[in-house]
């Protein structure tokens, strides 16, 4: 029973969805005396439903019924058949509570009723008053144009019918509304599509046209917000940039906050993954800029809360651009909204980046080096900070060594994903600049030749100044001998 649709569909109901279904069961299905028992049975288990033996065929068999399973060879077909019916009776309340609680679905399934019964009269009366109603109701996700467009195509149909001459602009009107609907799904599935493949096999996006009078704002705001990033993600340009940027900042209150979380992400990820490429200064500063949209927005906060990963993600990338204040100002004004349990490592890390961006390295020694990171991303954004600072100071060699060994172990244990090579090809390049056995072409055709790599930039900055010896390094440090 564990593999039934029926559970599966059962484990997803909330408590209030359950306690309806029961009573729609014994309503509408009063004589299906075995059903309701095994959905009894069944939803004794609920929520987690576990342990899972107790939901094994045979055992429930045995106490619905009071048999064993074995001695009865219609058992099997009998719970089967039971559990088919529940299923598809599941189903049928679903979809008639959704159709009850969704106004604007109630009317789709009426029109379609009106016009198959060719009633055309309260048809054309029912589809202008639907037409008018999602005009004025908010454009806020992609979702909203499966209404927008039925509530056009109903009423184009009416209009069709009674008289297309006179009725030629709004007929109009609802042809581009249902044509730019669909270009709003169009150009979402086109950017989900690229953030899969990361390489795009559309065609080159075609100029759309201007907005018309009567174009809902939220309908405009998204197709263009879309259309944007799709040319951002096909060109790179900064002129695509600049004006996604200028479309969130001033429109993104209009769009629903989990479509603008998504919108945000795949033009986040897609200059991230530029960054990792080549660390022109450009790509920290796009991804800055996103941020400070996500901040206004709230985009990151998950139930109320700011993840410390995000939370170090914003500080970093606020750092790389040489915005300290900012990046001060948002650790002060945002480490309330993060998780207690993680606020203060977080806090702890983040001033970390900051002062270590400003060249504070002691400072950032004594922050980190007795302290023990939980979160693997913590952990190595910290171990990256003390190698770094450890070799900024001059530390000693074996100091240096030691860490990037037990960082590497702990590197090469770790799934690949595209953060850990990164940071494994970034530990293997240290361990030459430490050692000084590589010659300086050597260490920069590492560098130039890594598909993937963390800090980069300051890698490039250390072998501009590195001599190949075999000698130890000198030992400035005292506080590390």
């Amino acid at each position: 029973m564990l593999k039934l649709k029926f559970l599966s569909l059962l484990k997803k109901l909330s408590r209030q969805e359950l306690k309806d279904f029961h009573k729609h069961l014994k309503q509408q299905h009063p004589r299906e005396k075995i059903a309701l028992m095994v959905f009894e049975y069944m939803v004794k288990f609920y929520p987690a439903f576990e342990p899972p033996e107790k939901l094994k065929m045979a055992y429930a068999y045995q106490k619905i019924f009071k048999k064993y399973f074995e001695n009865d060879r219609n058992a099997q077909k009998k719970m089967l058949n039971t559990a088919s019916d529940l299923s598809n009776w599941l189903k049928d309340f679903l979809i008639t509570s959704k159709a009850l609680h969704n106004p604007q679905l109630q009317q789709t399934i009426w029109l379609s009723i009106l016009q198959e019964r060719e009633l055309d009269d309260e048809f054309s009366r029912k589809a202008k008053a639907f037409y008018k109603q999602t005009r004025k109701a908010p454009f806020r996700t992609p979702a909203d144009a499966l209404p927008n467009w039925m509530a056009s195509y109903f009423y184009r149909e009416s209009l069709a019918r009674d008289n297309p001459i006179f009725n030629v602009n709004s007929i109009q009107e609802c042809t581009d509304t249902m044509i730019n609907c669909s270009e709003v799904l169009r150009l979402k599935m086109v950017c989900e599509i690229r953030q899969v493949k990361k390489v795009s096999d559309q065609s080159p996006a075609k100029k759309l046209r201007e907005a018309t009078d009567y174009q809902q704002v939220g309908l405009s705001i998204l197709k263009d917000i879309f259309e944007a990033l799709w040319q951002l993600t096909d060109t790179g340009e900064e002129l695509y940039f600049i004006r996604l940027e200028s479309l969130l900042m001033y429109h993104g209150q209009r769009i629903d906050l989990g479509e603008l979380d998504v919108i945000i992400r795949y033009a986040y990820n897609f200059i991230a993954d530029q960054s990792r490429i080549n660390q022109e200064a450009i790509h920290y500063e796009r991804m800055h800029r996103l941020n400070k949209i996500s901040v206004t927005y709230g985009v990151f906060l998950k139930e109320g809360h700011l993840p410390s990963s995000a939370f170090c993600n914003i500080v970093t990338v606020a750092c790389h651009t040489k915005d300290f204040d900012w990046a001060t100002c948002f650790i002060k004004d945002y480490s309330k909204v993060l998780l207690e349990k993680n606020r203060q490592e977080a806090i702890l890390l983040a001033q970390a980046i900051v002062v270590f961006e400003k060249g504070n390295f002691e400072h950032v020694l004594s922050s980190l080096e007795q302290v023990e990171f939980e979160a693997p991303l913590d952990i190595l954004r910290a171990k990256s900070l003390l190698l770094r600072s450890y070799y900024e100071l001059n530390a000693d060699q074996y100091l240096i060594l030691e860490t990037c060994t037990t960082l590497e172990n702990f590197l090469r244990r770790a799934p690949k994903t595209a953060t850990i090579k990164a940071m494994l090809a970034f530990v293997l390049i240290l361990k030459r600049l430490t050692t000084q056995k590589s010659s300086k072409k050597v260490i920069i055709d590492c560098i130039e030749q890594a598909p993937l790599l963390y800090s980069k930039n300051w890698l490039l900055e250390k072998t501009l100044h590195y001599e190949a010896r075999y000698a130890d390094r000198n030992i400035a440090g005292k506080r590390h001998t």
